[in-house]
Order: structure tokens, then C-alpha cells, then sequence
């Protein structure tokens, strides 16, 4: 037997040696470690499918033709008849009044101011023409026509006296301006309200009677015996029983 390779055959018999003393050896306890999870018990249900019933609302609508009617009520404005005839004088005379009494007031103080004539005119104090009403008060011959006494009476101008008359307009001492009725609205208005009085009694309710009146920027002692009925605008009307 040749030692040449002693080493290693050392070598090979340590490992061999080694090896069996591991398996072979001093007895080991080996140690399994088995991890578990906790379980919990779960109840099972068996669910039967049930069917939920669809909700359908039905609604059930009957036709039925009903015979529409719609009654209506209003108020339908017609024109004058244009038969109804006025003195035409006295249309003006109305119309002239109005405005020179009242142009520069409403519609109900302009139609105020025809009433308080119409409520003369209607009462046996006073004249019973319209013209006469308004013209009513004292008055004295132009010297014009007084120095020529060969004059017929239809011939002579007569004249109110200053602030005596009934209507202040009239007798104010003051040139009366010649009106444009062409193009004048309030005149036009002033006008109309006239033909309606004169024709149809229209408004007879608006100053209940009354027969005087007055500015307010004015305090005539005659007011103190009148029964006080309506304010309209700048005038004050008073009733004389």
C-alpha cells in the first residue's frame, strides 16, 4: 500500500467520519411547528329567491265632450247717436265756459265745472238757457254804442260789469284771447264734455248738485252759508239749498 496519497484518503475519512457522527450520533429532538389558523364556525343559509312583484300604477282617463260656454261681462263704449241734436249755441257756450274755466284741470274737474251750469240751468233760481247762466250778472252799455241814441236796442253792445258776473272769466276786465280750435286737444275735450251734457245729462252725479264753486287760493264770503261738497282739483264746490 503506497502512503503517496495519505492526505487526501485523511481528507475523505474525516468527512466521512463527521457525517456519521451527525446522523448517527447523540440522538436529536426535532421540533415541527404547524401553524394553524382559528376557524370559526359560520351557519349557513339557503336562500330561496323570491320574486318582488313590479308595482304598475294605472291611471284610467275618460274623455268626456263638454259643451264649453264662458260668459263674459264688459263694458262697450259706443259713440254718440249722431241723431241726438243740441242747440248749437249753447254748445259753445258751454264749451267756452269749460275752458276758460277749467283747461288747465283733469277731465272730472273740467266736467265738474259743466255740471255746476247744468245744476243752474235746472233750477228756477237761475235762467234756464245755458247761454244765460254762464252770461248771468249786471253789466252797462259800451260808450261805443250808448252816444248814439238812434241805436236800436238789438244794436247796442252791453258789457259785464268788472268781477260782477258769475263766471270770473267773463268779467275780469281782462281781452279775451281768441282760442285756436284747430289743433287745441283741451279745447277739443272741452267741446265734447259739453255735447254730452247738453245731450245725455251725462256725470249729473258728480258734485251732487252742487251750484257754486270757487279757487282755492280765494275765500268769498258766500261760501260761509254753502253746504261744502267736493274738492276737484283747484276748486271747491259748495251746494246752495
Amino acid at each position: 500500500m503506497s502512503f503517496k496519497n495519505t492526505p487526501l484518503v485523511a481528507l475523505i475519512g474525516f468527512i466521512i467520519g463527521v457525517t456519521s457522527f451527525y446522523y448517527m450520533g447523540t440522538p436529536r429532538e426535532v421540533i415541527r411547528v404547524v401553524e394553524t389558523e382559528k376557524m370559526v364556525p359560520v351557519e349557513i343559509y339557503k336562500v330561496e329567491k323570491v320574486e318582488v312583484p313590479t308595482i304598475v300604477e294605472k291611471t284610467v282617463i275618460k274623455e268626456v265632450e263638454v259643451e264649453k260656454k264662458v260668459t263674459q261681462t264688459r263694458v262697450i263704449y259706443l259713440p254718440a247717436k249722431a241723431e241726438v241734436e243740441v242747440n248749437t249755441d249753447e254748445q259753445y257756450c258751454m264749451a267756452l265756459n269749460i275752458y276758460r274755466e277749467a283747461n288747465n284741470q283733469s277731465i272730472a274737474g273740467m266736467i265738474a265745472v259743466a255740471r255746476v251750469v247744468m245744476n243752474r240751468a235746472q233750477d228756477r233760481r237761475w235762467p234756464a238757457k245755458v247761454c244765460d247762466v254762464i252770461y248771468e250778472g249786471p253789466v252797462y252799455e259800451s260808450w261805443k254804442t250808448k252816444k248814439n241814441s238812434d241805436l236800436k236796442d238789438s244794436e247796442r253792445v252791453y258789457l259785464p260789469k268788472k268781477n260782477r258776473c258769475q263766471f270770473s272769466w267773463y268779467c275780469d276786465g281782462k281781452a279775451d284771447e281768441v282760442i285756436n280750435t284747430e289743433n287745441n286737444i283741451q279745447w277739443k275735450v272741452a267741446n265734447s264734455i259739453a255735447y254730452e251734457v247738453l245731450a245725455f245729462d251725462k256725470w249729473n252725479g258728480i258734485v251732487e248738485g252742487a251750484n257754486h264753486y270757487h279757487a282755492d287760493y280765494v275765500q268769498p264770503d258766500w261760501r260761509k252759508r254753502m253746504q261744502l261738497v267736493a274738492r276737484i282739483d283747484d276748486h271747491i264746490f259748495y251746494r246752495m239749498e
